[in-house]
């Protein structure tokens, strides 16, 4: 009788405690913020395919906290071969990780789809990000590092990526 008392008195706060852990596990809303990832880029993209992302900015340039903002950057196609990327107003290629100072917002957005743009060698092309379901919102100033990461698909079909790290200020 005394053990099976001992069993209980054990085994409920570690049910208790289990249950406590997954419950605050599960997200409560779509509301993120998003954390970045590693700065060093794609290797196999960029030393095979060529392909860069040069001058990556906010839009506006001068991001204020409290408001939404979109990131912009220009793709390079220095390799000896056209890639291809989703260019439309619901997808984009572009999307960007933040070290802090940013909330990412997901919300539903269009699913429309387009035919892949090509990017045929030695042209550049500007890209804009995030696509529709995703929302950009400046939370606080500061000094901002973040991540931006182009996908695309090389001639062959095979999927790769270049990713660039930037600085912007929140006002």
């Amino acid at each position: 009788m005394y053990f099976s008392k001992l069993k209980q008195v054990t085994i409920l706060p570690l049910v208790a405690i289990l249950i406590t852990t997954t419950l605050l596990g599960i997200p409560l809303g779509q509301d993120q913020y998003a954390y970045s990832q590693s700065s060093e880029t794609n290797s196999t993209a960029n030393a095979s395919y060529g392909v860069d992302l040069i001058n990556t900015h906010p839009s506006p340039l001068i991001v204020k906290a409290g408001s939404n903002f979109e990131i912009f950057s220009t793709v390079a196609n220095n390799s000896t071969n056209a890639i291809m990327f989703s260019a439309d107003d619901c997808e984009s290629p572009l999307s960007a990780y933040f070290m802090r100072n940013v909330l990412v917002r997901n919300i539903q957005g269009c699913i429309a789809t387009s035919s892949p743009f090509k990017l045929n060698p030695g042209e550049v092309v500007s890209v804009a990000g995030p696509g529709s379901g995703t929302i950009y919102q400046a939370v606080k100033a500061g000094q901002t590092t973040a991540t931006a990461t182009f996908y695309y698909q090389t001639e062959n079909g095979q999927t790769a990526n270049v990713t660039k790290p930037f600085v912007f200020t929140i006002k």
